[in-house]
């Protein structure tokens, strides 16, 4: 591949963070962006939030530390790093967005379930669900947060227009992780 470049005082120079880039071995089972609906901030309720609580979310979003299924570990200490925030900001965000009903936190875990994750990208492969099952299985237990995730996926990958195989993950995870 070719090297990044940029300009700086009309000399080319590499562009390091391209380098690095380069250099990470890829992961088939992290996909290097997830969708955000381009309406997002026509949303009612987001109209509604005020900018912090709007920029939080899309780091939620948006963040490093994500998944494709939207239900993975956030210590608010690595949100409050990632955004140079106090601790005490990302916990108040956290707690909005929660009785938004935009994702669900449990203190305990962090663990952060995104509610509607699912509804805007599926699993629609049999490796990446069984990478999701994989990536599930290795989250701090919680009861309560992987019933919501399995109901939410019954939900979103049972609508009208979904993959055939996206339509199979709600009873994979019902076969794997119910009782």
């Amino acid at each position: 591949m070719a090297q990044g470049v940029y300009r700086l005082g009309g000399l080319m120079q590499p562009n390091a963070v391209d380098d690095e880039e380069e250099k990470k071995p890829s992961r088939s089972d992290v996909p290097r962006y997830y969708r955000v609906a381009c309406r997002f901030h026509e949303d009612e309720k987001v109209r509604k939030w005020s900018d912090r609580t709007k920029l939080f979310s899309l780091y939620v979003l948006t963040t490093k530390h994500r998944n494709l299924e939207g239900f993975f570990l956030l210590p608010p200490d690595y949100a409050a790093a990632d955004l140079g925030w106090k601790r005490s900001h990302v916990i108040k965000e956290l707690g909005i967005l929660e009785a938004e009903g935009f994702l669900s936190f449990d203190p305990a875990t962090n663990l952060v379930l995104v509610r509607n994750a699912l509804r805007y990208q599926q699993p629609d492969s049999p490796n990446v669900q069984k990478a999701v099952i994989g990536r599930i299985k290795s989250l701090p237990n919680n009861e309560t947060l992987l019933r919501q995730f399995v109901t939410l996926a019954t939900e979103h990958c049972g609508r009208p227009g979904i993959s055939a195989c996206a339509r199979k993950f709600p009873e994979l995870l019902k076969m794997e992780f119910t009782r």
